[in-house]
């Protein structure tokens, strides 16, 4: 019967108890919670048309439905209605941000920076509402007033250069012989080492690599570098180890100087490409891929197709050569195509990239080289491109031009003049002709992601094979430079329960060789209830390069592989439900096949506890092959291992990859950090998972990194929604956002109330409950924390320690003040403390 009066009383009051300015203002009479229940009422800092008063807020920003930001906004409320609106110093920098189209309002050329003003009424048409229970401002513009080039667009200003910060990337994997029927063990070790120091706007980076194999160890230094981004140039500028760009010409790895545009400075309605490294180990092996000839990536990888993506320094350019050492100590070999899409740039957008420096080379031949190009758009859809090389004894120019086609796709063809010098022969010159297209046909999901074509003349020499030939390389003696080159991707989707399918093709010819070298892949994959599989067929041609000087007479030989590859994945349910059975079928043009099975699956809560086991038989040898292995990604960083056992040898792999940054709160360790991340700091809050991040939660201290931000870009670094399970912490907003530069450590502090849970029971000195609506504070290390007193004194406070005071105020001016100490003793397993309190 209380709460049914209650609840009439309201009602009434709503419809008769309000007074004439009350109603117009939608004031409520808080005499009316009194009836039929007397007790002390104080709601006058809720009696208002806004369920928040004027003031700053920390607001999500929507421009025509769309985020835009998150920024603090000052809200002032309106004299005549009441309502909140925001209020703007510097308007019409905040409304080009904004996306406003500034230039086409003339009223915003009288307007007072220095003021706070109202956007509604300078901006013609708008609407400015803000929603107070999602602290989120929601604009409408009318299409007239928006900047689409503007759609996007982050000022420099609030770009965030980060902390100053020392950081390692290490990748560690080993192999080990535990019993061989041979006396070759074979065991090798290899680390990975990407390191940094970063000094404000400065970014200083090494590149190294340790490989050691039955105790010879062999260490290089692949790159070591200065970078910094210059703002007003849009661009980039390096020194040290750096590479030329591959747009034009094939690019070149130098020690020198670069300065180059960086696109991802523009907003992302204004603007990469990687490639996939695909192939099929007929055994445990151990992948090498070198590019420029270092080695840039070693991996174990099981018996199997593999798909390799994870590469550091692909966007250096150049043809990536890879091998698969299998466990026997055979080698596959075969070139992966690396090159650019159909070059193209928007209207009036400019892109410059300049290098100047010594020749990076394994053998002793280092003249100076200078490069540069420039492309540029047109209307149309017309880029013009084009640039220059030069050292020494050689010197080229090349000039093209892009065209967007629409339906028909876009195309680009350019042509290259080369001069080269030598020693021992007459100067030669040449010409070299490529086109590149691609396309994509929305109507029947096709996708033609590169086709490139390049012919060139006997005595067209690129920079890499005039250097080459000046160095006396076997490699270029036996093949001689490039005489024409065709590489291509195709990907075909179809319709619901057809699958879809990928051609991957490399067809290159040489002058001094008749053989072709050549890559084709072909794949098929389809899902049918749950249950997915894959066709693939691998075709290469791949020379044996012989070891000759200039005056051995020259031979080589082809070596041509096929391997057809079938796979299969069954979902398991129940207790295995994140588990899967795996098939695999192997047969190539030299034996009679492999069988595979294994069991593979995820672990734990957050699946970052991986495993599988595996059997195979090769029916060509009557061999067998078991394996097992077992992964793990969490806070501190990666490991793994597998175990592999036939009737020659027992092997064991293992890893261990993460990161470790060190700053001025200390050192953090880490899963393996991107070229750009986040110091996420929560003080005192341990165990807090990232959102959609494996295995990434605080250390003991608070501390996380966030890997993989977007330069120049808004990322919102979030934690995860279940941190409230966590009886002892409290977070003022679980979600923020930075805006890095490129390579930045950016810091992403959380407010954190690390303490208890507490509902009081507050009662005054005579025992009365404290007045309904008593405003109580807690100021904490932290910061404050407030709340609101209910009906009989009740009143909840996060993050507070064992023993404290808060302070109550009620009255209509706040003018009564009533202090409370308290002091308890925390019960286990209760996440709720829940005491009674006397205000003094």
């Amino acid at each position: 019967m209380k709460c049914s009066r209650i609840a009439v009383a309201l009602v009434s009051g709503m419809v008769f108890g309000l007074s004439t300015e009350a109603a117009a203002r939608d004031m409520f009479n808080p005499a009316l919670l009194e009836i039929d229940h007397p007790v002390d009422v104080d709601i006058h800092q809720f009696n208002r048309a806004n369920s928040l008063p004027a003031g700053n807020y920390k607001a999500d920003i929507h421009v025509n439905g769309e985020y835009v930001d998150r920024r603090d906004v000052t809200f002032v409320e309106d004299t005549a209605t009441g309502a909140l609106h925001p209020c703007f110093r510097g308007v019409k920098t905040v409304l080009a941000e904004l996306g406003v189209k500034v230039a086409a309002i003339k009223t915003l050329n009288t307007t007072d920076e220095q003021a706070c003003l109202d956007p509604a009424p300078l901006v013609p048409g708008s609407t400015w509402t803000f929603d107070t229970d999602k602290l989120q401002l929601n604009i409408t513009l009318p299409q007239i007033y928006i900047d689409v080039a503007a759609r996007g667009y982050i000022s420099p200003e609030r770009w965030d250069e980060g902390i100053n910060a020392l950081m390692v990337n290490y990748d560690f994997s080993g192999s080990s012989t535990v019993q061989s029927d041979e006396d070759d063990n074979d065991d090798f070790y290899y680390l990975n080492l990407r390191n940094g120091l970063n000094m404000g706007a400065w970014r200083l980076r090494n590149y190294s690599t340790l490989n050691v194999t039955d105790g010879e160890s062999s260490y290089h230094s692949i790159n070591t570098y200065l970078q910094r981004d210059i703002a007003a140039l849009r661009s980039q500028i390096m020194l040290g180890d750096t590479w030329t760009a591959s747009d034009v010409f094939d690019s070149t790895q130098l020690r020198g100087a670069r300065l180059y545009t960086d696109d991802d400075m523009l907003p992302s309605s204004l603007t990469g490409f990687a490639p996939v490294v695909r192939g099929v180990a007929k055994s445990n092996a151990t992948v090498i891929v070198r590019q420029n000839g270092y080695i840039i990536y070693q991996s174990a990888v099981p018996q199997g197709p593999f798909a390799l993506k994870d590469f550091n320094t692909t966007n250096s350019g150049g043809d990536l050569d890879v091998t698969i050492k299998e466990e026997d100590g055979s080698e596959q070999r075969f070139t992966q195509p690396y090159a650019s899409l159909a070059i193209l740039k928007r209207e009036d957008q400019t892109d410059v990239d300049i290098s100047m420096g010594e020749l990076r080379d394994q053998n002793d031949f280092r003249p100076t080289v200078f490069q540069a190009q420039i492309l540029h758009g047109f209307p149309a859809g017309i880029t013009l491109y084009g640039g220059v090389q030069g050292a020494s004894d050689y010197a080229s120019a090349a000039l093209g031009i892009g065209k967007d086609m629409g339906l028909a796709g876009a195309l680009s063809l350019d042509v290259t003049h080369a001069r080269a010098q030598f020693d021992k022969s007459d100067d030669e010159s040449g010409q070299s002709y490529r086109f590149l297209y691609s396309k994509r046909f929305d109507e029947t999901n096709t996708t033609f992601r590169l086709v490139g074509y390049r012919y060139s003349t006997q005595g067209y020499y690129t920079l890499n094979e005039w250097a080459s030939r000046q160095n006396n390389d076997s490699d270029f003696w036996t093949t001689g430079n490039r005489r024409s080159r065709l590489e291509g991707t195709w990907t075909q989707t179809f319709g619901d329960g057809m699958g879809n399918i990928y051609l991957t093709l490399s067809r290159q010819q040489y002058w001094k060789t008749d053989e072709i070298e050549r890559l084709v892949q072909l794949g098929y994959s389809n899902t049918w209830r749950n249950i997915s599989w894959n066709l693939s067929w691998n075709y290469t041609d791949s020379l044996n390069v012989a070891q000759n000087s200039a005056d051995a007479d020259v031979s080589d030989s082809q070596e041509s592989e096929q391997i057809f590859m079938l796979t299969l994945s069954i979902p398991l349910s129940g207790g295995l439900h994140d588990s899967y059975v795996n098939y695999g079928f192997t047969q190539n043009n030299h034996g009679k096949g492999m069988h595979q099975v294994g069991l593979s699956g995820t672990a734990l809560d957050a699946h970052n506890l991986s495993w599988n086991v595996q059997q195979s038989y090769d029916a060509d040898g009557d061999d067998y092959n078991s394996s097992a292995g077992m992964g793990y990604d969490g806070t501190y960083g990666s490991v793994n291992a597998s175990y592999d056992y036939n009737q020659d040898n027992q092997r064991l792999n293992y890893g261990v990859k993460g990161g470790i940054l060190a700053h001025s709160d200390g050192v953090t360790f880490s899963q393996e950090m991107g070229e750009t991340v986040a110091l996420v700091k929560a003080p005192g809050a341990s165990g807090l998972a990232l959102e959609n991040g494996t295995g990434k939660a605080t250390d003991w201290r608070g501390y996380t990194v966030q890997t993989q931000l977007n330069a120049y870009d808004e990322n919102r670094v979030e934690i995860d929604s279940d941190y409230f399970a966590k009886a002892n912490v409290e977070i003022d907003n679980s979600i923020l956002s930075v805006i890095p530069t490129r390579g930045a450590v950016v810091r992403a502090e959380f407010v954190t109330h690390v303490g208890y849970r507490v509902l009081f029971s507050v009662r005054q000195k005579d025992g009365k409950p404290v007045p309904f609506g008593a405003m109580a504070t807690a100021d904490l290390p932290t910061g404050s924390v407030t709340g609101i007193t209910g009906e009989n004194g009740e009143l909840y406070l996060s993050g507070m320690p064992a023993e404290g005071a808060f302070v109550l105020k009620w009255g209509a001016d706040n003018n009564v003040t009533c202090p409370v100490h308290y002091h308890f003793t925390m019960p286990e397993g209760v996440e709720l403390v829940q005491i009674s309190a006397v205000c003094q």
